[in-house]
């Protein structure tokens, strides 16, 4: 899902994140970086031959945001707080549940063949 958007000059800068935490940020439509993170985490990109970087820190059980920093030259170009897509919460906590039942059914299964 596409979180935010960034323009510098006539580049765009998009930042996107999956529901189980692959984070993409793409220069013009290209994938310039990819990395898994729950928590954020800096992606680097090269733009006009200076260097950029792009700070993600989510806030998914307290605020439920999501806050986006763009770097240039260790200076805060731009900074944008967008909310967390409430699907990814619902999608998680389907899954926690799923497991809670699985670990249950599993634990009962074993003490059974103890008896």
């Amino acid at each position: 899902m596409k979180y935010a958007e960034f323009n510098i000059e006539k580049n765009k800068i998009e930042f996107l994140n999956s529901v189980f935490g692959t984070e993409s940020v793409l220069l013009n439509g290209e994938l310039v970086s990819k990395k898994f993170s729950f928590s954020g985490i800096k992606h680097e990109l090269i733009l006009n031959s200076e260097s950029f970087i792009l700070k993600s820190k989510y806030e998914l059980f307290d605020k439920r945001e999501i806050e986006l920093k763009l770097i240039k030259n260790g200076e805060t170009v731009e900074k944008q707080i967008v909310k967390a897509d409430k699907k990814h919460r619902i999608y998680w906590m389907l899954i926690g549940i799923g497991l809670g039942v699985g670990i249950y059914e599993l634990v009962n299964l074993l003490i059974g063949n103890l008896n």
